[in-house]
Order: structure tokens, then sequence, then C-alpha cells
């Protein structure tokens, strides 16, 4: 199964929903929803800007043992494997019995080097 790809339109007019690119500020981007049935197969939920090319990852799934090796806490700075983004962790969530959501917001790299 491939991944949805939904518009990136705002609801009702209300144009602070639109998703931007924080990498390059361009609102051209494509959103992969997380979801194991129906339409969609990914773990994770992440947008890809049509623009400059870059993934910037909304929320990341990990099971019980990555969350005890990773410790994941809110304020914690996380980055993501393949890339050099780095993320500062807003929110964790159990959904499930062995399953973590990590919800992320993008940082800076001025305001990473910062924190080191």
């Amino acid at each position: 199964m491939s991944a949805m790809h939904l518009p990136n339109e705002p609801m009702y007019g209300d144009e602070s929903s639109v998703r931007r690119c924080p990498w390059c500020g361009d609102a051209d981007v494509r959103l992969v929803t997380r979801g194991y049935t129906g339409p969609t197969d990914e773990v994770d939920q992440y947008f890809t800007c049509r623009t400059c090319g870059e993934t910037t990852y909304e929320l990341v799934a990990k099971n019980g043992r990555e969350m005890r090796m990773g410790r994941y806490r809110p304020g914690d700075l996380y980055r993501e494997a393949p890339g050099q983004h780095h993320y500062r962790v807003s929110r964790v969530l159990k959904v499930g019995v062995n399953e973590y959501l990590i919800y992320l917001q993008p940082v800076a790299s001025v305001d990473v080097a910062s924190r080191i």
C-alpha cells in the first residue's frame, strides 16, 4: 500500500492551519499521514517540501524498548537518523501496549548549536 497524500489547503479559510516548510518557508508541501489500516501504511507522519525537497517529521512512533534506550522526554532534542535536522520533543503519548508517539517541532541549527 502507498501512503496517503493530502492537499495543503487551510480548512474554512484559516491560514494558520497551512503547513509551511521550516527550512525554506514555502507552503507547497506534501503531507504523508500515519496509519496501519486503510489507505496508508506509514509508521511516522511527515511532510515533504516540493520546493527544497526536505522532509520534516511531525510525529514518530517508537516501541517500549526504543523509548527506554532513547529516553525521550518533552523538551529534549531529537535527531532524525538519516538526516541532519534536529527537533524538539513537544509531547510523548502512549497509544498502545507497546507503542508511543513522539510529537516533534523542528529546531533551527543555530538554536541547536547554542544548546550543545
